[in-house]
């Protein structure tokens, strides 16, 4: 099971990532602990990282997709599935994503989207603001993050709906209720991913997917 995951901040990605990881037994690959993790360990990549830090600059997508790549080596070695969190954030990202694992053999069975409203993530993330003592989560910044999702995510989204591979779940209810739904797809989808089959089939036919789902799932934004 090799599954990627697409939301805007707050949708409960990490949450959702953690749970498919736990149940398929494979590894959460999530970019931020990647970073966090070859900074701590003071490996070359993680050096590379701690000098953009030192001088304010953002980490380059190369340096986080080298150490994605590396990851998804790992992954491979134990066994084939992972489950990608934090990347792709934009397109150059996600073709880049997908050069890497397709080298590898290892391209994503499933593009998880995550659907939220922006009302209900910036509920969310003001909540989680107060709880956590954070006065950076303001109305304005989270504003200014979810005008950046939108336009930079659109365009992946209808690409990987273009590949064939995207599913829309609808991210509004209670983390529970939607792991449930996750869990139970995938779960139906496992003995057609295990099979050589599933590697042939037409990149742009969803019906497996969608039937695994079902249709409580908003639609995803329209292509085109």
């Amino acid at each position: 099971m090799r599954v990627l995951m697409i939301a805007p901040p707050g949708a409960g990605k990490g949450t959702q990532g953690a749970l498919i990881a736990t149940r398929f037994g494979i590894p959460h690959i999530a970019t931020g602990e990647l970073l966090r993790d070859h900074v701590a360990r003071r490996t070359s990549l993680g050096r590379a990282v701690q000098e953009y830090l030192d001088r304010g600059e953002l980490v380059p997508d190369q340096v986080v997709l080298d150490m994605v790549r590396e990851a998804i080596v790992a992954a491979k070695a134990a066994g084939g599935g992972y489950v990608l969190d934090g990347i792709p954030r934009n397109m150059q990202q996600a073709r880049a994503a997908y050069l890497i694992a397709r080298d590898l053999g290892m391209t994503a069975d499933v593009a998880l989207h995550l659907d939220v409203g922006d009302a209900e993530v910036t509920r969310r993330l003001l909540a989680r603001a107060a709880l956590e003592h954070r006065s950076d989560d303001t109305a304005d910044v989270i504003a200014g993050r979810l005008d950046l999702y939108h336009r930079v995510t659109a365009p992946i989204i209808c690409w990987y709906r273009d590949r064939g591979i995207l599913v829309s779940v609808n991210a509004m209810r209670p983390a529970q209720q939607i792991g449930r739904e996750i869990l139970t797809a995938l779960d139906g989808m496992r003995p057609l991913l295990d099979g050589e089959a599933a590697r042939a089939r037409h990149p742009g036919d969803l019906a497996t997917l969608a039937e695994a789902f079902g249709v409580t799932g908003p639609a995803a934004a329209p292509c085109g």
